[in-house]
């Protein structure tokens, strides 16, 4: 007799939580676009959406952090060191665009191998049509 009035309870524990849930669109109704306030998002919503592209995005765009090498400090073993800042960060830079990893290895601070495998890694995956040229000399 115990069990069925724990088990009442908690079900009525579970209706009542699921009570203060928000319902963010009724089921029969399609979700709807908010207006935009972008002067370019007022063309014909026949034409092609001209924000997209095949490119990959930007760090800004998939949401990642900018890359910031400004603190590397040229370390035994470290591509700075191997190639000084100019060229490290030119290398860590076509490395971050290319990577489709969250947190790539495009850091100055880690090996010119590690990063020129990220970046190799990069320009093989997916659709390499539209490549930078960068990717045929890794």
């Amino acid at each position: 007799m115990h069990k069925i009035g724990w088990v009442s309870i908690i079900a009525a524990s579970g209706a009542l939580a699921a009570c203060g849930t928000p319902v963010t669109e009724a089921p029969d109704q399609q979700p709807t676009e908010a207006p935009s306030s972008d002067p370019a998002r007022t063309t014909d919503p026949a034409a092609p959406d001209q924000a997209a592209s095949t490119s990959r995005p930007t760090a800004s765009e998939d949401g990642r952090p900018p890359l910031d090498n400004s603190a590397a400090q040229a370390e035994a073993g470290s591509c700075l060191a191997e190639l000084g800042r100019e060229k490290a960060e030119e290398l860590s830079e076509q490395c971050y665009a290319m990577s489709p990893a969250t947190r790539p290895p495009c850091n100055i601070q880690n090996s010119c191998e590690r990063i020129r495998a990220e970046l190799k890694r990069g320009c093989n995956f997916g659709d390499t049509s539209d490549n930078p040229d960068y990717c045929s000399e890794v």
